[in-house]
């Protein structure tokens, strides 16, 4: 069985798309996920399935919030692998760069080449940003909340959906889906 990390875009944030973790864990269980896990109050699921078929896997739980809990929203899914690697290679974008002001935006697709060009070119700094693939690494170090470079923003000039999370969250997710995968099916 395949490990996974599911992130539920913009879930508990903001007093919008509120969601107990317990009901969330619920609705992974109900259609047949095992050893569903939840971290932290953010959305954040690792489970394990037999079912390789992400965009079908994206759709059922898609379609179970939105039943079961009346919740519309974005859901991105990653393998433990992807995690995995995503965190070991790190971004470039600064050999000094703090951890505690860097995140990583996890898209539902890879942006076309134009929409990434654009996004470059309208981005004028102190941020930093590295695209790969489905991901960008992005760096604050002025804090995100001071910044314009919002997930908006970015969701906005790409012409795709996702959801950031930071570098000690996705420290927390890797250590979750490792002891997951190194625990042996639980029952």
């Amino acid at each position: 069985m395949t490990v996974y990390i599911s992130m539920l875009r913009a879930v508990n944030v903001g007093g919008t798309s509120r969601i107990k973790m317990d009901a969330l864990r619920v609705v992974y269980e109900s259609i047949g996920l095992n050893d569903v896990r939840t971290l932290l109050q953010s959305g954040n699921v690792v489970f394990r399935s037999s079912l390789k078929d992400r965009e079908r896997l994206v759709k059922r739980i898609t379609q179970e919030l939105e039943r079961q809990l009346e919740l519309q929203v974005d859901v991105i899914v990653r393998t433990l692998a992807e995690l995995a690697d995503i965190v070991e290679r790190g971004p470039v974008l600064s050999p000094h760069a703090d951890p505690s002001k860097l995140l990583v935006m996890f898209l539902s697709g890879v942006p076309d080449a134009a929409a990434q060009a654009a996004l470059g070119k309208s981005h004028k700094g102190p941020e930093m940003l590295e695209m790969r693939g489905p991901e960008i690494y992005l760096y604050y170090p002025e804090g995100v909340g001071r910044s314009k470079l919002s997930g908006a923003v970015i969701e906005n000039k790409l012409n795709t959906s996702g959801t950031a999370r930071n570098w000690n969250t996705l420290q927390k997710l890797l250590e979750t889906g490792r002891a997951l995968e190194g625990a042996g099916p639980m029952r």
